[in-house]
């Protein structure tokens, strides 16, 4: 049984000093607790982008905010990469983080990334391929979807706006991946009801169930430019089985055990892989 943590944070604009002493503080406290996988949200290190809708409001102006933002992004070869990895390393765990990078050679270039972390340094990456409204005036989408060994199984990771493509989930799970991590800064208005109470469940569970992968969904929390963060973190087993899941928007953790024979068992249950009939498909394709 593996161990999982889903840290729903709030996250500060362009603060990542701040926001990365409190992750460091749930690494920590969560490692203690025994979890051996730990799931920060989308863009923990920067916060999201401004204006988080178009025509919405910004702390600064745009010209300055795009520098802010680059200042604000972590170097792959930078003193924040390098602790996370000397606290996945003290405290003997992997960790999903969705961070804000700097491109490695070119100044001002930047990328919407998940990080895997193992004890022995970054594992892997992924760079945000399908990008939101305005993301796209600031990050360079990825051109990748790989997956990543992790215990008996591999990992892969996608990002928020990800989820509504479903071949991103289904390339991972052919390459292996039993477990899939999304990490989201998913938001709507301040003063607007959510519309669908159960709609990260519901999302996780198609994804799921569709390929027999484990599915945790980390999403953040918190209020920024007249937009509040969902939270409402989860995770489903392969067979849509809700092992946890937070009912609200504020700052918790989610802890799940994850059982991976689960996976087997529900695929060769219900034959999703068997069944598939991939040279019709490519006829269409």
């Amino acid at each position: 049984m593996i161990a999982a943590s889903l840290v729903q944070m709030d996250v500060a604009p362009l603060d990542p000093v701040g926001n990365l002493r409190r992750i460091h503080q749930h690494i920590a406290t969560e490692a203690a607790s025994g979890a051996q996988l730990i799931l920060f949200p989308e863009l923990a290190n920067t916060g999201y982008v401004e204006p988080l809708v178009p025509g919405g409001p910004m702390t600064r102006p745009a010209a300055d905010y795009a520098l802010a933002l680059w200042q604000a992004c972590a170097a792959p070869d930078g003193p924040e990469i390098a602790a996370l990895s000397e606290a996945a390393q003290h405290h003997g765990v992997h960790i999903v983080i969705g961070l804000g990078m700097r491109d490695p050679l070119r100044d001002g270039v930047m990328r919407n990334t998940s990080l895997l972390i193992e004890p022995g340094g970054v594992l892997g990456s992924y760079v945000k391929l399908h990008q939101w409204q305005n993301e796209k005036l600031y990050f360079t989408r990825g051109d990748r979807i790989d997956c990543f060994p992790f215990g008996d199984t591999r990992l892969g990771m996608q990002i928020c706006y990800d989820i509504r493509f479903p071949e991103i989930t289904r390339i991972m799970a052919m390459q292996g991946a039993g477990i899939v991590t999304s990490v989201w800064a998913s938001f709507g208005g301040q003063d607007v009801p959510v519309a669908d109470e159960g709609l990260f469940i519901h999302r996780a569970y198609t994804r799921a169930t569709e390929n027999g992968v484990f599915f945790l969904s980390c999403n953040r929390s918190g209020s920024h430019g007249g937009q509040r963060f969902f939270g409402r973190s989860c995770a489903l087993a392969p067979d849509g089985t809700v092992l946890g899941a937070l009912d609200h928007d504020g700052e918790d953790v989610l802890r799940v055990g994850i059982d991976l024979s689960l996976i087997a068992r529900y695929r060769g249950f219900t034959g999703i892989w068997a069944d598939r009939a991939s040279e019709i498909y490519a006829k269409y394709l």
